[in-house]
């Protein structure tokens, strides 16, 4: 209530000093309201180009492994500024980006569940394992261990102005026909429960990525081809 009752005494000085204005002089008011007018034009037109602006595009060539294991991934950048405004000014750094991918049919139906959807890995980010040494028997050599920890690594990053992250997507190893979704939850852990698993057979599929940042979603969507030989398997731009 209190709000609204400030609103209304604002808007009431504001009626009170047009008409001052408009009495004493209407067109030093015009030209002086026009004035304002295009400042704010101008400042709100700034402010929208400052924000955060994403880009996702599939990685030029796949990453492998010496294991033979190959990874389909995309990079996400958040885009410099044009000129000249880029020549006085940086755009805002894209602070906290989170991504999920969901998995669809080439006719564009849902591989799991409606609501399913694998929250992203940043390939630059720390895979979540924790070494641990452990002895097998009394007085014998210790023995290193790797387990899964999600504290060790981070489903959100920072992304600066025209810098860019990269995105995992699937990962595909040799001797298999089909490939798997690559994220946190998954990476050692040797019984991921059903939430976790994203297997998908010999096929082609849909990803769609999205990108939240600043309470803003981007979008974009790739196939997956995975009805060829390791050596063929990619994403292509939809």
């Amino acid at each position: 209530m209190r709000s609204r009752i400030a609103y209304l005494i604002f808007i009431a000085v504001l009626g009170a000093l047009a008409y001052m204005g408009v009495q004493a002089d209407p067109k030093s008011f015009v030209g002086s309201l026009f004035a304002a007018f295009l400042s704010a034009v101008i400042v709100f037109f700034v402010e929208m180009e400052l924000r955060p602006e994403i880009s996702i595009v599939q990685e030029g060539t796949p990453v492998v492994l010496p294991d033979g294991r190959r990874f389909l991934r995309v990079v996400v950048a958040n885009r410099a500024l044009w000129w000249p405004l880029g020549l006085i000014m940086d755009r805002r750094p894209a602070n906290q980006v989170r991504a999920w991918i969901t998995f669809l049919t080439e006719a564009n139906n849902l591989v799991f569940a409606p609501g399913r959807q694998m929250i992203g890995r940043w390939s630059n980010t720390p895979e979540p394992v924790r070494p641990m040494m452990i002895s097998q028997n009394p007085g014998g050599a210790p023995e290193v261990t790797l387990l899964l920890d999600l504290s060790v690594t981070r489903d959100a990053v920072d992304i600066g102005s025209g810098s860019s992250e990269i995105l995992d997507i699937v990962m595909r190893a040799p001797g298999e026909a089909g490939c798997r979704g690559w994220h946190n939850r998954m990476i050692q852990n040797p019984n991921p429960g059903p939430e976790n698993r994203f297997e998908l057979p010999m096929g082609r599929y849909h990803a769609q990525v999205r990108v939240d940042v600043s309470g803003r979603s981007f979008n974009a969507r790739f196939r997956i081809v995975c009805d060829v030989g390791i050596e063929d398997f990619r994403l292509e731009p939809l």
